[in-house]
């Protein structure tokens, strides 16, 4: 067999044992685990023909002497394995599903570490419903393969070759008869194999494409109401899961061809022994109970095929599950910090942009040669039309992309040579967009940094006098948070999201339009919490609101990702620029009001 079909067989061949020993490879730290469960499963394989010799005897020695004391022995003998098989068997699943969870706990904990150290372009282009998936099914796919895959073929293989062993030594003929099916059974389960692996590949697809849909279907929901969309929501739903079920059918399909092709194949080799020993029985070369123990061997033998190919159809589906994890550990995480970066346990806040340029795809810029200073301890606005670039420079700042040319330094020092993680925590970030997490009120303040105390949770929450509404939540600062603040408004999400950064005590403050959805009454509360935010802090805002531009020391105008104009209001308003376009239309669509 030669051309391009036999090709695609050997590199998705090649492809699949590679996955299988990477799979591998994450049972090494359990390898003392995973030695004993083997172990323990050849044991049970042996044990198997422990009842054959037991009835063996008790036919040829009890029964058709007539000795009942005989008899009364290999029964007990017969029991005595029986109960010992089942402690082994016990202590079989016991082992195996402890060395599956604990590698699968393992798995999922690697999977979800890696995840959170990939840069934001993989999830700008990957469906929160397709990670989610990664973690979840793809995982426990997995988990069914270590549990009851690898330890359980090996015993299937253990018994395999024990009751082959144990056929000969009962009968060589009647054995040769019975293993006449095995070459074709193999032949067979490997053309299977190919067909069961596109088609969980197809499953596990469809999964993650079903669930990203449902995902994005349940957070846009209100959206969908309003818009009167749920009926098309619902035949979007049906045709990815009219899909799914069909793709379960292809599974279903070839499954269900496999086992009676393989019960065809064992039966007539059982026909063949039952001529042949028919025969022997004549002939009186082969006893009753030779005959009955090797009948009962015969099926037993055939039972470690059928649960290989139940194994084969899990292990399909865990490499191609383990396919599609390991496309997300292969996904290169965020460039790692540089050997010597170091950064210091404050920061005195000077934020220097020294001819940046940047873009989110290929000759696409979105910042062009953009340069600007801010001093330590200066609030610096940046306005501009929507799509000039304002957010980017909070983005490359806060270091969670890198810049194409150019430097973003932080106290004179390019942001590349801090340490990310110290670096980020002297700085502070408050979204127009709240996130906040299911939990607690005070867990959203802390944000997993459990040395901050209660009486600082408080002092900040009052600071920014988000206290009121908390104090009348039931429980106060132990009230649950539902996902993404949903109990809460848009205003009392904005006073948590300053309580958080302030709580964080930062050096540098960074504003994204964070007022821009705060109602009047509210921005009244937050203004006098803003100024003592603000104390001997570098702060930059992107704002719309002129409240918060009039207050800034300097104003940066952006505008197709150049920075165009620079100063004061009063000193833009003067020069008759971009910046005092944009005031004047702002006055004359909301009263001044927003910018």
């Amino acid at each position: 067999m030669s051309g391009p079909a036999y090709r695609g067989l050997e590199e998705e061949g090649t492809a699949t044992w590679a996955a299988s020993m990477r799979l591998m490879r994450y049972m090494l730290p359990q390898r003392r685990l995973l030695t004993l469960t083997i172990l323990v499963f050849a044991v049970v394989g042996v044990a198997a023909i422990g009842p054959l010799w037991a009835i063996g005897h008790l036919i040829d020695d009890g029964v058709r002497a007539k000795d009942v004391g005989v008899v009364e022995r290999w029964i007990a003998i017969f029991v005595a394995i029986v109960l010992l098989r089942g402690v082994l068997e016990y202590l079989k699943i016991w082992l195996s599903s402890l060395l599956g969870e604990r590698v699968i706990l393992d798995v999922r904990t690697r999977v979800f570490a890696h995840i959170h150290r990939l840069p934001l372009r993989f999830f700008d282009n990957t469906p929160v419903g397709t990670l989610v998936t990664r973690v979840t099914s793809d995982v426990e796919a997995l988990a069914q393969m270590f549990s009851s895959g690898v330890a359980a073929i090996c015993n299937d293989m253990v018994m395999l070759l024990v009751l082959t062993g144990y056929l000969f030594w009962v009968n060589a003929q009647l054995a040769l008869v019975a293993l006449l099916a095995l070459p074709v059974v193999v032949v067979f389960s490997l053309w299977f194999g190919q067909r069961m692996r596109t088609a969980f590949r197809d499953v596990r697809g469809r999964v993650s494409a079903l669930n990203g849909f449902q995902q994005e279907a349940f957070t846009g929901v209100s959206t969908t109401r309003l818009f009167r969309r749920e009926a098309y929501q619902q035949e979007q739903l049906d045709e990815r899961n009219t899909g799914l079920r069909e793709a379960h059918f292809g599974t279903i399909f070839n499954f269900a061809i496999f086992w009676p092709c393989v019960q065809t194949f064992s039966s007539f080799a059982q026909a063949g022994i039952v001529l042949l020993a028919g025969r022997e029985l004549t002939n009186a070369t082969l006893s009753i109970g030779e005959l009955s123990v090797f009948w009962v061997g015969l099926q037993r033998f055939f039972d470690p095929i059928h649960d290989l190919s139940d194994r084969f159809n899990v292990l399909q589906a865990a490499i191609a599950a383990a396919e599609r994890i390991f496309g997300v550990l292969d996904e290169e995480p965020e460039q790692p910090d540089a050997p010597d970066a170091q950064t210091p346990a404050r920061l005195r806040g000077a934020v220097s942009f020294e001819d940046v340029h940047f873009s989110y795809l290929p000759d696409e810029p979105v910042l062009r040669g953009v340069s600007f200073q801010v001093k330590p301890g200066e609030t610096v606005a940046i306005v501009g039309p929507t799509g000039a670039g304002k957010t980017s420079i909070i983005s490359l700042l806060a270091r969670l992309w890198d810049v194409d040319s150019g430097r973003v330094c932080v106290d004179g020092i390019d942001v590349r040579q801090h340490r990310r993680r110290q670096m980020r925590a002297r700085m502070a970030v408050v979204l127009q967009d709240v996130f906040l997490f299911a939990g607690t009120v005070a867990d959203n303040i802390r944000m997993g940094d459990e040395s901050m105390s209660d009486d600082h949770v408080r002092q900040a929450c009052e600071t920014v006098n988000a206290d009121g509404f908390i104090q009348k939540m039931p429980g106060g600062y132990n009230a649950e948070i539902r996902e993404r603040g949903s109990n809460l408004s848009v205003g009392q999400k904005q006073l948590l999201a300053f309580a958080r950064a302030l709580a964080a005590d930062p050096d540098i403050l960074v504003l994204d339009e964070a007022t821009s959805s705060i109602d009047t009454n509210t921005e009244v509360l937050i203004q006098d919490a803003l100024k003592k935010l603000l104390e001997n802090r570098t702060a930059i805002a992107i704002a719309h609101r002129l409240s918060t531009v009039r207050g800034a020391d300097r104003i940066l105008v952006m505008h197709h990702g150049r920075l165009v104009e620079q100063g004061t209001h009063r000193e833009l308003l003067a020069q008759g620029g971009l910046y005092s376009r944009l005031n004047q239309l702002s006055q004359a669509t909301t009263s001044g009001e927003t910018l």
